[in-house]
């Protein structure tokens, strides 16, 4: 704005020494030309922005990787005769970091705002102010805005270097049963309230004290799916398609089973996953969780080797 009043000033100076060198009509229109053109770019300005309109076109999530843009429309009279810059704040959930940015909307009011997909995540993009300038530039308006777009950059299922077993994950466990007898039961000391026909006659009188039958039941555990976060997006990219592959793989073959989250900074995370919506709905919460800054890429185990990021183990002892 400061260079369209500077050239400003320079025509109306010319127009000035013009009119005075030579008194004729035409530098009489000139001078008034110039004279009237900062009142009719303040009428622009001003009936511009009262007349504009405002709207986006935003998609809620994109694979990573596709090229995807946020659509920002202007329209009213600000779209003949003004042009407008979009104030934007770009937050990188993941990341933590931020980042300013300012768009300029073109003559027919439409701007392509180019969404980061490089890396999965949640990315906000909050559109703070937007300056409508008149046609010549000498004035300004400010619209406060404050509308943001959230985008989910969701990763690609990437099939992990060993396959999930099947077989491991559909072990059984034992608990206690809530029926009074069953085949399967543990032998436990007589104690006071225990039923009369539950006490092991033939292994009381071997042991020479009372015993008594602790019904059992199998029962199927927990399937576990565990991520370490990490700093590095190239890896954490391809740990989260492993993920999206593994719990896609367990839901086809109708295994529940739970994706565990380890932040370093707090305790561990579980999602229970028993549908496409359950998995649908963790990744998003995984997707908008702080990252770790260091020293998290690898786990050191007791024996001296790194545990891998992406860990799969059988079936949970402590499952309900």
């Amino acid at each position: 704005m400061v260079r369209s009043w500077a050239v400003y000033i320079l025509s109306l100076l010319s127009s000035f020494i013009f009119f005075l060198c030579y008194k004729m009509w035409v530098s009489w229109i000139c001078l008034i030309v110039i004279l009237a053109i900062p009142f009719l770019s303040l009428v622009m300005c001003l009936l511009a922005s009262r007349t504009m309109t405002f709207k986006t076109q935003c998609p809620a999530s994109v694979l990573i990787g596709t090229p995807t843009n946020i659509t920002v429309t202007t329209g009213g009279i600000a779209s003949y005769f003004s042009f407008c810059k979009l104030k934007m704040t770009v937050t990188d959930r993941m990341a933590g970091t931020t980042k300013k940015h300012t768009i300029i909307i073109n003559d027919k009011g439409v701007s392509q705002i180019p969404v980061n997909t490089k890396h999965c995540g949640c990315y906000s993009y909050d559109l703070t102010w937007l300056t409508v300038y008149d046609l010549f530039g000498l004035f300004f308006t400010k619209t406060n805005i404050n509308k943001i777009n959230e985008i989910l950059v969701k990763p690609a299922p990437s099939m992990p270097g060993i396959m999930p077993d099947m077989y491991g994950f559909k072990a059984k466990n034992l608990r206690k049963s809530k029926l009074p007898s069953s085949e399967i039961y543990d032998i436990k000391e007589y104690q006071i309230g225990d039923p009369i026909r539950s006490i092991h006659w033939k292994m009381s009188a071997k042991k020479d004290a009372l015993l008594v039958k602790e019904p059992l039941e199998e029962y199927g555990g927990h399937s576990r799916v565990i991520l370490r976060l990490t700093d590095d997006r190239d890896e954490m990219d391809l740990h989260l398609g492993q993920i999206i592959f593994t719990s896609k793989f367990y839901i086809e073959h109708e295994t529940n089973h739970k994706i565990r989250i380890i932040p370093p900074d707090q305790g561990e995370l579980a999602f229970e996953i028993e549908s496409e919506t359950d998995l649908e709905r963790a990744i998003a919460k995984i997707l908008r969780m702080r990252l770790p800054k260091e020293g998290t890429h690898e786990k050191e185990t007791p024996d001296g080797k790194n545990e891998p990021a992406v860990a799969q183990k059988e079936a949970d002892s402590d499952a309900d």
